[in-house]
């Protein structure tokens, strides 16, 4: 078991104020999940893998509270489907794909959302002006976290 890694998944969430990381590659299985003091490593019986204490070093993620957004009601909040880190443009010297102001269709890329090392584009769910990017590049999100605020047509 590599302990630099647990440390590292940790670190992530302690950066990004995530309550709960589940990590899977091959036969290794690790879920962090935030308590009321530290995350802590749980990992299923595996005839390869040592048990696992729980990680005592890392101060629990912090709390973050979200400012408060007054919404307008025909904003449509376009949300990712799925955990990984968004990046805004095709690459770090390339134009994001859309900026505030731009107009969007149905089906248009407009961030890629990459997960367990693929890249999955996102596509505007319906057609509108992007009112408010509510993402940084190269941010960690969750599922069914807001990226884009977009005024339906």
């Amino acid at each position: 078991m590599d302990t630099k890694k647990i440390a590292e998944l940790a670190n992530i969430m302690k950066q990004n104020g995530l309550t709960k990381l589940d990590y899977k590659q091959d036969d290794l299985h690790i879920v962090l999940e935030a308590a009321s003091t530290t995350p802590v490593a749980v990992l299923p019986a595996a005839p390869a893998a040592p048990a696992a204490s729980p990680i005592t070093n890392t101060p629990p993620a912090p709390v973050v509270e979200e400012p408060s957004v007054n919404v307008e009601d025909d904003l449509y909040e376009q949300k990712t489907p799925l955990v990984g880190t968004v990046y805004l443009a095709p690459q770090s010297d390339a134009a994001p794909y859309v900026a505030v102001g731009d107009h969007v269709s149905a089906g248009d890329t407009i961030c890629i959302v990459e997960s367990m090392k693929m890249f999955n584009e996102i596509a505007a769910d319906c057609n509108g002006t992007i009112e408010e990017i509510c993402v940084g590049n190269a941010q960690i999100v969750e599922y069914g976290q807001v990226l884009f605020r977009i005024r339906e047509d």
